[in-house]
This record gives C-alpha cells, structure tokens and sequence, in this order.
C-alpha cells in the first residue's frame, strides 16, 4: 500500500507532530507500506536519511523556526507528484495548508482521507491577534467541518474521540495513540544521568521539578513557576528545570526575577532524542500544567522514567494520569499545584505503578493502521457534499467576523 501523508510539520523542524509523524511513518514501512511525505521547505535539511519528503515552497520564518507552506503557489506540483506517485490513501496532520491540499488531492483523485486531530486550535488563536470567542468559534468549526470531509479521524486519545462527536465530528473517529520510541529509556545509565545533573547544576537541590515542552502561552508553564514561588516560601530546596525553547521564555525569566527564583528557573533548551531520554531521570516529579494539549506525549515519556505526575486534569491529562497511582491532578492554581507537588514528593514510593509501553510501540502502532487503511481502501473516497457543505477560506470568516 502506498500512503502520502501530508503535515504543515516535519524535520528538520522539532516538533510534536514532527516527531508523530516521523513514528508513523516508520511504522508503516516497518508494515511493508510505502509512504511519501509532503512537507514544508524549510530552506536546509530538505532530505531525510530514509524517508521520501516532497518538499513544498515555503516562507521560513525564521524568529519562529518554522515555515508556512505556500500551498497556492505550488497546487500543480503536488498534483503532479500525487498523479506520479499514486497514492492508494492520503493521510493528513493538519486541516489547514498542506492539509487542505491533502483534501483537494483526495477528492480529484478520488482516494480515501484520514485526518489526524493532532491540536486543540482555539487554544491558539492569540497567535493571530485576534483572539476572541468569535475566532475560536470560528477556528473550531472550521476544523470540524474538515473533519466532516474526511473518511476517517484519529484521536490521540478517547477522552479527545469524546470531544470531537460531541463537537459534532460525524465521520468515524477512533482512538489511536501517538508511537513512542521508548527504547531511548533503556540505554539511559547512571553515569550520564550524574553528568547532566552537574552540568545543568542540578545536584545542589533537594528536588528537581521537571517539565518538558514548548515554553508558550498555550503550554500554561507559569503556574509551574508559581507554585515553585509557593514551596520555596515554604523553605523547600527545590529548582524548576524547564526543557524545551518557545516565545515565553523571556517572560518566565523576568517573572522567575522578579519572584526571586532566577537561580531555580534552569533551562534545558532543545535535547536530541537520546538526552531528553536521561533528562526525565533528573526529575523527582513531572509538571503538565498545559490545558490545552490534546495528548500528553511527555506523559508517557515521564512514565517510562517512572517519574511521578503532578497535572491540570484536561483531556490529555485524563489519558494518561491515573490519581494516586502515577501521580495527582491539581488546580488551575499555585498553591493547589504546589501543595500536590508536595504530597507526590513526600511520598516517594506511593505514586510509581509500572508503565506499560506495549500500545505505544511501531508494531503495534502499524498494525493498528493497517486494518484502519484495509477497511478504508474497501469503500472508497465519501462522496464530496453539497455546494453548502464546502470547506470555506477561514481567514474570510475570522474577518468576516471581525467587521
């Protein structure tokens, strides 16, 4: 079977869904299946040991390390490549951009589409400056809508599958975990684990407070700062060790100052695959203060570490965290999530049930799709909808709103 999957996100850029789809692929051709990836330019590392990447014109941005795909000025060479290549089924990451042409190519080709609902886009309307509940009403039809259009939707998790029929998605959706290379955790050894503490000065604290990210609005990472402000008041020796790059950065640094916390705020940065691995080892407890995530990745990562974990309960959360077992839900709130970081640090041995890795890895992963593509390959594309159901441009709406 030959699968093209389309993503607004792929590597050389570090992501989420870059690394999802990165998985998926890698399942897939562990399957026998071959896979083409149509992906933005991001102006260097256009080629992927092993992977074929069909690389669409971009604009890179470069203060916000990604690149926007100019899908309307490259629709004939996708055609092109989607008419050469053959595709048996398109598999998309996204409901915007390449996503959409994934839709577009679909339909004149008349082969079946899986979306995968990898984000919660109203959570992240404040990056178009126009955040309001007009727009994420606005951003959250429209993803809908999409979803209507497809054969198929994949949920990262049932909590997620829920959300998404209630929010009228009327096509199956089924819920199917992001893979995840744990084997990384396997190879991490003490030593490496002691020289990281040293280098990140991490040894002279009672307790490290970990989490793992993009440091950005959406993420909520200032509650973790907050309720480190309220244990350190408390005469607890503790540091927040942040890993991860994002916008808010600068901001978390100034309030880390103005709280008195600039030496307990330790950046990690960016970690390749086999470091952010021994990075979870430093931690003592697993901070996801996020509410607007719609798996917890890093969640399993910290399990696999067994490392216990204090979150906001949302539907990531909900996954993936089983309260007094792995670890607690807590507020929205500082000294909510300070005083359940407190109680999983003062009971060490109650909040480590074992990890189980097995629904996560490529060969369960790929033959889970592999029955989902057979089913799909046996009906065919759903029929296009009436004139009134079409997708329309979502930038029109939000400005129609807007007026």
């Amino acid at each position: 079977m030959r699968v093209a999957l389309f993503t607004n996100n792929f590597f050389p850029r570090l992501s989420g869904v870059s690394v999802a789809v990165n998985f998926l692929n890698s399942a897939l051709n562990r399957m026998g299946h071959e896979t083409l990836i149509i992906a933005p330019d991001y102006g260097y590392g256009k080629k992927v040991r092993g992977i074929e990447v069909f690389r669409v014109k971009s604009a890179y941005l470069r203060n916000a390390r990604m690149s926007l795909p100019l899908r309307g000025l490259d629709m004939d060479a996708i055609r092109e490549v989607i008419e050469k290549w053959r595709p048996h089924l398109i598999h998309s990451h996204h409901p915007f951009l390449l996503g959409k042409a994934g839709l577009e190519m679909a339909d004149e080709f008349g082969l079946p589409l899986v979306y995968t609902f990898h984000t919660l886009y109203e959570f992240f309307t404040h990056y178009l400056m126009l955040d309001s509940d007009a727009v994420r009403k606005a951003v959250r039809d429209y993803v809908i809508r999409y979803a209507n259009r497809t054969n198929l939707v994949i949920a990262p998790t049932a909590p997620i599958a829920e959300y998404l029929a209630e929010a009228g998605v009327e096509v199956k959706v089924v819920p199917v975990p992001t893979g995840v290379d744990f084997s990384r955790f396997k190879k991490v050894t003490p030593e490496t684990v002691k020289d990281l503490a040293g280098k990140y000065g991490l040894d002279k604290f009672d307790a490290v407070l970990l989490n793992v990210g993009r440091i950005s609005q959406e993420k909520n990472v200032a509650l973790c700062l907050r309720a480190l402000k309220k244990l350190v008041d408390k005469g607890r020796n503790y540091a927040l060790f942040m890993v991860g790059d994002g916008p808010e950065i600068g901001a978390l640094d100034k309030e880390a100052a103005e709280l008195g916390l600039s030496g307990r705020l330790i950046w990690g940065g960016f970690l390749d695959q086999d470091t952010l691995a021994a990075a979870y080892f430093l931690g003592d407890v697993f901070l996801f203060p996020s509410l607007s995530d719609t798996q917890g990745i890093v969640l399993y990562e910290a399990g696999a570490a067994g490392l216990p974990v204090v979150a906001t309960e949302t539907m990531a959360s909900r996954a993936a965290v089983k309260p007094g077992k792995n670890g607690l839900f807590a507020d929205d709130d500082p000294g909510d999530f300070a005083d359940k970081i407190q109680r999983v640090l003062d009971a060490p041995g109650e909040f480590h049930e074992p990890f189980d890795t097995e629904a996560f890895t490529h060969e369960t992963i790929g033959k889970t799709y592999d029955g989902l593509y057979r089913e799909l390959l046996d009906q065919g594309r759903k029929p296009n909808p009436d004139e009134s159901g079409k997708l329309t441009r979502l930038i029109d709406e939000i400005l129609e709103l807007m007026a």
